[in-house]
């Protein structure tokens, strides 16, 4: 199920009208987890598992328990895959350098997520271990199957398998430019 947030207002008419599209739209779509619709791999992701970081460089600041790996990163935990040319890791380091907990992590240039079911595209990606959310912005473009929605940012829940998609904060009046936008795949009805 994809939640739409508006960051502006809408005239009553205008913002009626297009919830209901969307909502129709997102049903056909097989983007709601309704039985026998598609679901999100990643829901009820267990961000408990080991995550494998691989990049051309790692740059250790132990005093800011922080790691930060540069040039084609690419960071796994089991159906899970981010990929970026920087990315930040943060994590706690209580039982010693040997086991560290990661808490966070921060992706910049060229970022893609990844599971089996969609793929999702951004500037950049924040992952947040421990409240297991994922927030990917900047001109992000998710695809499911034939469906593509683009917005500013998307937050996706790894527990509840809920994604949320936003415009830009204050988008052009005049234009469709920092809107969410989505095209979907309509299921053609078979003849009897």
């Amino acid at each position: 199920m994809i939640q739409i947030k508006k960051y502006w207002t809408w005239n009553a008419i205008t913002g009626r009208k297009v919830v209901m599209v969307l909502s129709a739209a997102f049903l056909m779509a097989g983007i709601s987890p309704a039985p026998g619709q598609s679901v999100s791999a990643l829901k009820d992701h267990n961000s408990k598992q080991p995550i494998d970081i691989t990049a051309d460089e790692l740059e250790l600041k132990q005093k800011q328990n922080q790691a930060i790996f540069k040039g084609s990163v690419q960071a796994d935990q089991g159906d899970l895959q981010m990929k970026a040319e920087t990315l930040a890791v943060y994590y706690l380091a209580d039982a010693g350098l040997e086991n560290p907990t990661i808490t966070r992590l921060d992706a910049t240039g060229g970022v893609t997520l990844s599971s089996p079911s969609e793929k999702a595209e951004g500037d950049w990606a924040v992952y947040d271990v421990e409240r297991r959310i994922v927030t990917v912005g900047g001109s992000v473009v998710l695809s499911q199957g034939e469906t593509i929605i683009r917005g500013e940012r998307l937050e996706l829940d790894l527990e509840s398998g809920i994604t949320k998609f936003a415009g830009a904060p204050e988008p052009d009046p005049n234009s469709e430019t920092g809107r969410v936008r989505g095209k979907f795949k309509v299921p053609e009805k078979e003849d009897n």
